[in-house]
């Protein structure tokens, strides 16, 4: 599955939940590459990871998705412009029923699973994903690198 076309579609899934909360989303495609992986559980990784940062992000707020490709790796990011995560919060944001802000009730906050499942996800399909913030305020950026597929004699990939 090439990586442009699934953060095209991620996209347009959720152009509409954006644009009723009045944030901006954007997609920037910088290389195109093909990973192997069930597009399914791909589009559920982006889907959980730009429902959070819809989540956490104000009116007036951007999210953009981007993705990049290096010689064995697609870097596919989801960065926002919402509320930042401290830094005793970062190791932690992907385990089950983990918020943040622990006042937050389910019908406010989520459920607590979304990130967890975007981690198992990821690390069934040999990938890795990672959490980054300079803190309250400043934003978040989720990454996932994933193996690029590997290619036949001919120079397509499997």
């Amino acid at each position: 599955m090439g990586v442009a076309d699934l953060l095209r579609s991620a996209h347009a899934s959720a152009a509409m939940a954006f644009e009723e909360r009045g944030v901006t989303l954007s997609c920037e495609v910088a290389d195109d590459c093909v990973v192997m992986a069930d597009p399914d559980r791909l589009a559920e990784i982006l889907a959980n990871l730009l429902d959070n940062a819809l989540r956490h992000t104000p009116a007036g707020g951007r999210v953009t998705l981007t993705a990049g490709c290096s010689s064995d790796t697609a870097r596919l990011s989801i960065t926002d412009t919402g509320e930042g995560i401290t830094a005793e919060h970062l190791p932690r944001v992907f385990e089950r029923f983990y918020r943040i802000d622990g006042g937050r009730s389910r019908q406010q906050g989520g459920s607590g699973i979304g990130l967890a499942i975007a981690r198992a996800l990821v690390e069934a399909h040999d990938g890795c994903i990672r959490a980054q913030s300079a803190g309250p305020g400043t934003g978040s950026t989720f990454t996932v690198d994933l193996p690029l597929a590997r290619r036949t004699d001919g120079g397509e990939a499997r």
